[in-house]
């Protein structure tokens, strides 16, 4: 939200700080107690309201924590389901029950008990119940859930969006101030240039405030090979170039995707709908009109790995079989050396803290 019209509303993000700000304080004075686990618990979430890559980083910390030979489970709310309670997700779940990053994840790492569960800690006792042989839990989305306390937390910023330059809800988007971000082990710049070089990371960890005995490491999108929605098929990125694409997709912020596109000299038109949004039968009828109007022969639709499995398995999704539906894996990568010290220092804190230890 950059229009001037923002600073209206600065009375009411005073208001919204002022209640968020006690309610902080309650649970670091331990008026209000928040509930600590005897496992790890890894907390990913953000002082704003989306769209900083917290899938991608939860993506990373399982991976990392399966090469290393744990059993993760991953907790998440499941945003924008229409179902409330516990739920475990399936390779075969529908993101209408339990939330399309969560079905994403388990399409992804099928081996991995994903859960949803609107209260955390309520969902962390069914996981420890449910599945025993449990070693670490991840916690999607969980900075402004102090009823339950990580063990270790990581922050994300997105490099674009940084948190010192955004406001509160409703003048901005920060859902709590940016003081919150003393809570965090570890703050993650996401999205940032591939090329950024050590004299801007400087400067952004001074206005991160970094304390320390916090660390920030800057990671850049890792847009993968595109997979066909209906087979096995992998089309590699270079290949793109080929084709004339209409992108269609309902994420949080479009800007990287399109600048990637643009760097890779695709030729492309986008059609743009609200963060998880669900697709209806007359706009993937639309989507596919418009598609059809593209002129030439080589023409793709393409979308994120996101959209699409939010799609998938609905009556919508079947209108696109047949034609040439890819979507955009996209992975979370960052300078070698950096990513290795923030790997040890996540496998230590495991460690540490596993049963035994």
């Amino acid at each position: 939200m950059n229009s001037p019209f923002r600073y209206l509303l600065l009375p009411f993000a005073w208001l919204y700080g002022i209640g968020v700000i006690i309610r902080n304080k309650l649970f670091d004075w331990q008026i209000l107690k928040p509930t600590s686990f005897d496992l790890p618990v890894i907390g990913i979430g953000n002082l704003s309201a989306g769209g900083t890559g917290k899938t991608p980083t939860a993506e990373y910390v399982l991976k990392l924590l399966l090469e290393n030979g744990y059993s993760p489970a991953l907790l998440s709310r499941g945003y924008g389901r229409k179902t409330r309670g516990f739920l475990e997700v399936m390779t075969d779940s529908s993101s209408v029950k339990v939330g399309d990053e969560p079905y994403q994840v388990k399409r992804k790492f099928p081996d991995v008990y994903v859960t949803v569960c609107e209260d955390r800690v309520v969902g962390v006792e069914n996981i420890m119940y449910l599945k025993p042989e449990t070693d670490v839990i991840v916690l999607d989305d969980s900075f402004q859930h102090r009823k339950i306390k990580p063990g270790f937390n990581i922050l994300l910023t997105d490099y674009n969006h940084p948190y010192y330059n955004d406001l509160l809800l409703p003048a901005g988007m920060l859902r709590e101030p940016i003081s919150g971000r003393k809570r965090a082990n570890v703050i993650l710049v996401t999205k940032c240039p591939e090329d950024i070089d050590d004299q801007a990371k400087v400067k952004i960890k001074t206005k991160l405030k970094v304390s320390k005995n916090q660390k920030a490491y800057f990671t850049s999108i890792a847009y993968q090979p595109l997979q066909n929605a209906f087979n096995e098929d992998i089309m590699p990125l270079n290949e793109l170039t080929k084709f004339k694409a209409l992108l269609f997709t309902g994420i949080a912020n479009t800007a990287p995707l399109e600048q990637f596109l643009h760097q890779k000299n695709i030729d492309f038109k986008i059609i743009k709908y609200p963060d998880h949004h669900q697709f209806s039968k007359t706009e993937a009828e639309n989507i596919i009109s418009e598609w059809k109007n593209v002129p030439g022969n080589d023409k793709i639709l393409l979308t994120t790995e996101k959209d699409w499995r939010r799609m998938e398995g609905t009556e919508q999704a079947g209108l696109y079989a047949g034609l040439p539906l890819y979507f955009l894996p996209i992975a979370m990568q960052g300078n070698p050396t950096e990513m290795l010290i923030f790997d040890k220092t996540l496998i230590e804190y495991v460690q540490r803290n596993s049963a035994g230890s």
